[in-house]
């Protein structure tokens, strides 16, 4: 009996779409793909609106990537000393604290010059990191009040300072569980 419903269900005829339809979606995309602007009309008005990078805050390179696997080839190529360094200061890391997020030595560090390549593990901690600040300064509305709390003991973190955790995947884990909680309204 139940195969005679399934029999007996009608299927719906969609329109067939014709490639003039789809001349809405292109106002999206400039010559290169999709922009950072888009235009929405309303009647006779036109609203415009901005999009902010997905990816990247400090580290600019970031921002440029329009996917998951661009960001992935980005990773694979390294992070410079300097792609990195405004995410330094901006956490004002010592150079023992770069070497232990970047997990190499302190004095690997010290010969490290700008156009330096930071290796893979470094990389991807400095990515996450850096989507960790882009989060904070999204959550809170400003740097200020983000980096009030990251320099805070935090008592659901073990009585430690989220700045002393983040040098690490798992404790950059933590921290970003913290954020996450804050975001859904628990605080933390």
């Amino acid at each position: 009996m139940s195969n005679e419903i399934f029999m007996k269900k009608k299927i719906k005829n969609y329109p067939i779409i014709s490639s003039d339809s789809f001349s809405e979606l292109r106002d999206f995309q400039g010559e290169e793909g999709y922009t950072s602007n888009f235009v929405v009309k309303k009647g006779d008005e036109k609203f415009t609106y901005s999009i902010k990078p997905v990816f990247g805050y400090h580290i600019k390179s970031l921002q440029r990537a329009k996917d998951l696997k661009e960001v992935g080839e980005l990773l694979d190529k390294n992070f410079t000393y300097q792609d990195v360094s405004p995410l330094i200061d901006f956490f004002d890391l010592k150079a023992s604290e770069v070497a232990k997020a970047a997990s190499v030595s302190p004095s690997t560090v010290s010969r490290w010059s700008a156009d330096s390549l930071i290796g893979n593990a470094g990389s991807y901690q400095f990515y996450k990191m850096d989507e960790f600040v882009k989060n904070g300064v999204e959550l809170f509305g400003s740097e200020d009040q983000f980096k009030k709390w990251i320099f805070s003991f935090n008592l659901a973190l073990g009585s430690v300072k989220p700045s002393q955790l983040m040098l690490s995947l798992h404790g950059l884990e933590m921290v970003n569980e913290a954020l996450e909680a804050m975001h859904f309204g628990n605080v933390m």
